[in-house]
């Protein structure tokens, strides 16, 4: 392909220069006339606008100067400025300060919500001797406050006559929580500055307030006269649309400018310019732009042919430069230039060969430095390019002895040259690099070296040339470890078999010992039940002698009274005699009668218990008839003991359960607050209480006033064999088969709530219909076969 032809960069710029002159000066005079004048008349109208603006934002900044510091004096208060009807001293005092110090400040007072003055400050250095009785004055017709008093932000106001000081000023009043703080600035202090600035740049500036009314000009007697300006153009259209241009005459000179409104004081600005010198500019515009025109013309084809020459030799400059940096010549001097775009340039190329250079550094001390990575460098015919030193380290050969060699004169056979030159082979015509792979070679010193290798290709220093890199880590201790793992695996599985081998013998020993415990938990369970079975007949055999004795003595007394009657009636019987016998006779028979009586109810309630335990039937019953039946067996135990058995069970609770099951609980319950809660205590108290519950339940609790269960055991009082009386006659045995029948055969649950010296309360909640599938099959916990 033909190149294209080539220009020089002088001739180029100055051949485009020409180019646009010819053009530029076409163009001038056409736009002269129409662009150019009206364009100056334009700018004029934009710096009269900007000097205008200028003026306003004087203004503005001096107002939210001022409305920043009254907040800051607002907010110095945490409670607020006005507490109660006083001001904060620490405020009033940061005020005092601020109008010392600011010059605007004419007055700063704080009102009331009722819009009477609770306090001011005034500037120390003027004094104003009539204000001393202002506090109390009476604000309400002020506008501000009204403003003020309909929002929740600070209010400007137009300028008015101040009530305090009694001086022309405008206001701002910001509202408090309990009232309003205002502030009242100087007119004259608000435009002298501006107006004075105005002077020194041969600028007319005026301020009229919201009616069109000088508060502010050149003349100190304008304000004073009071004179209105709202008919002059330029003011009337400010007042009615914010901006407006327009000429206006001032002391016999025209002036021409823009006049801006204030919006949150409502006053307008005008700055103007005088009206000749505004149009002086227009003519000096056409008389320049011509001059300039002619001498851009010569000077900038001038400028052009040497700003060329000068760019063209700083880029030869650094084309030789570059060309340096890729020859790998980075101690190449610098080229240094005054242009920024070639400087720019000259300074890229610089930071190019050094980050390369820092870099081509960083590779060398990476494949130099790096202690476990041996790197090798080799080139098409697989001799060795570079060597590292880990290398050296890990194969024993310098590499002064590894340069230009290949891997079979060092540490390859011939098998391992073959393939490792099929690799080269492959990753030069795939581009894909090999591995990572274990392999194994020897080094000088003849050991055996495991690698973890990976090769890739990289480009070499022509265009066209192939290195290769291979990159090596050394596993031979880590295949060393492999080895001894394996045999400590081997070792550990032996050593897991005879633990296991152990195990299961301990297993077998153990649960012939479970067994064992099992078994002789069930003769300590019948052992237990005998011994309260005969508790119980020792039991009902006292209850029944009382009765069974006293109706014997009567019916013997009747028997030794017939018989007196008897010889009598032979001897001849007398009235009262008879009337004796028949009353003996009557009350004989009323004490064997209720003795027998009582006799016949024990014996009746001891034996539905006794059917009830022995059977565990399942039987509809009243709750309130069990415990009594249960309170009757129990009575020979407690009845000659210091403690008493109060029972609250009210009437009408229907179980649908097993009452043998629910009363040996009551009784174990019961005997267990008697022989462990209360023995040895000189009086005590054992109270049964049932209620019914909500969701078909019902609760019954046992309750005693003993010694208590310390926390530590009341996690493991229901454990089987554990008891606090071993050797005392405590098997452990009882409160676990209270708790096997609570949850098993009654399907309810147990709770514990005692704390030590305070007694226990043993609390089981139970459905009052039992369920049915859990005593099927099998006798509950803690019962005997027949």
């Amino acid at each position: 392909m033909k190149a294209p032809r080539a220009l020089s960069i002088r001739w180029l710029l100055v051949g485009q220069f020409v180019l646009v002159i010819a053009l530029s000066v076409a163009l001038v005079v056409a736009l002269t006339l129409f662009w150019r004048l009206p364009l100056e008349r334009e700018r004029q109208h934009h710096e009269q606008q900007r000097m205008a603006t200028v003026v306003v934002q004087q203004l503005q900044d001096l107002l939210n100067a001022t409305e920043l510091q009254l907040e800051m004096l607002r907010a110095a208060s945490p409670g607020g400025p006005i507490q109660g009807k006083r001001v904060d001293p620490l405020v009033r005092r940061f005020a005092q300060q601020l109008v010392d110090q600011a010059g605007t400040f004419q007055a700063i007072y704080w009102v009331g919500p009722d819009a009477l003055v609770l306090d001011f400050v005034l500037p120390f250095a003027l004094g104003y001797p009539t204000t001393a009785g202002r506090s109390g004055a009476d604000l309400s017709n002020l506008p501000i406050l009204r403003l003020t008093a309909q929002g929740e932000h600070p209010v400007w106001s137009d300028q008015y006559l101040s009530p305090l000081v009694e001086q022309p000023v405008v206001g701002i009043a910001l509202p408090l929580s309990n009232g309003f703080m205002v502030a009242e600035i100087s007119v004259q202090a608000l435009v002298t500055g501006s107006v004075e600035w105005g002077q020194r740049g041969d600028l007319l500036v005026l301020f009229t307030d919201s009616r069109g009314e000088l508060v502010g000009s050149p003349d100190p007697l304008d304000p004073l006269h009071r004179r209105n300006i709202a008919h002059l153009e330029p003011i009337a259209g400010a007042l009615d649309s914010a901006r407006s241009h327009g000429r206006i005459e001032h002391q016999g000179k025209a002036f021409e400018g823009y006049a801006m409104r204030l919006d949150r004081l409502g006053w307008v600005v005008f700055a103007g310019q005088p009206l000749e010198r505004a149009r002086a500019t227009e003519r000096a515009a056409s008389i320049l732009s011509t001059v300039v025109v002619l001498f851009a013309i010569g000077f900038g084809l001038l400028l052009n042919l040497l700003v060329a020459t000068r760019i063209g030799r700083h880029l030869r400059r650094s084309v030789d430069y570059s060309e340096a940096l890729a020859r790998g010549d980075y101690e190449a001097t610098t080229p240094r230039s005054r242009i920024a775009e070639v400087q720019q340039l000259e300074h890229s190329l610089s930071q190019m060969a050094q980050e390369v250079r820092r870099r081509e550094q960083q590779l060398r001390a990476i494949i130099d430095l790096g202690p476990t990575v041996a790197v090798q460098i080799y080139d098409r015919d697989s001799r060795v390019v570079d060597w590292n030193p880990a290398s050296e380290r890990m194969l024993g050969y310098s590499r002064a002895q590894a340069i230009g060699k290949r891997p079979v004169d060092l540490y390859y056979d011939t098998q391992q040259q073959a393939d490792f030159e099929a690799i080269l082979e492959r990753i030069a015509r795939t581009g894909e690099p090999f591995g990572p792979f274990e392999g194994a070679l020897r080094g000088a010193d003849g050991a055996l070296h495991w690698i973890y290798s990976t090769t890739f290709a990289i480009p070499g220093q022509q265009a066209d040339e192939v290195r290769f890199v291979c990159m090596d880590i050394d596993i031979s201790e880590i295949k060393r470890l492999e080895a001894e793992l394996r045999s400590l695996n081997s070792e550990l599985e032996d050593r897991v078999q005879q633990r296991t081998q152990s195990l299961e013998q301990a297993n077998n020993e153990l649960q012939r010992t479970l067994n064992e415990l099992r078994s002789t938990q069930d003769r300590l369970v019948q052992a237990d039940k005998l011994a309260a079975l005969g508790s119980l007949v020792a039991g009902v055999a006292h209850e029944l002698n009382t009765p069974i004795g006293n109706a014997l003595m009567a019916t013997s007394t009747l028997q030794e009274s017939l018989r007196q009657f008897r010889e009598r009636l032979q001897q001849g019987l007398r009235r009262s005699e008879l009337d004796a016998f028949v009353q003996q006779v009557g009350t004989a028979d009323d004490i064997a009668t209720r003795n027998l009586e009582r006799a016949a109810e024990l014996i009746s309630s001891f034996k539905q218990v006794a059917v009830d335990q022995a059977s565990s039937q399942r039987r509809r019953f009243q709750l309130s008839e069990l415990v009594h039946e249960i309170v009757l067996t129990l009575q020979p135990m407690l009845k000659h003991s210091p403690y008493a058995l109060e029972v609250e069970v009210p009437a009408g609770i229907w179980l649908d359960s097993f009452p043998g099951p629910l009363g040996q609980v009551l009784a174990n319950l019961v005997q267990n607050a008697w022989v462990h809660g209360l023995q040895g205590r000189a009086s005590g108290r054992i109270r049964i209480e049932a209620s019914a519950l909500e969701g078909e339940q019902f609760a019954l609790s046992v309750s005693d006033d003993g010694k208590g269960i310390a926390p530590h055991l009341q996690d493991r009082v229901f454990e089987p064999f554990f008891t606090t009386r071993l050797g005392q006659g405590g098997s452990g045995l009882g409160l676990h088969i209270v708790h096997n029948l609570v949850t098993g055969v009654l399907g309810g649950r147990l709770a514990l709530e005692s704390s030590p010296g305070q007694g226990a309360r043993f609390t089981l909640t139970c459905p009052l219909v039992a369920p049915r599938e859990l005593v099927q099959g099998a006798a509950p916990v803690g019962s005997a076969a027949p």
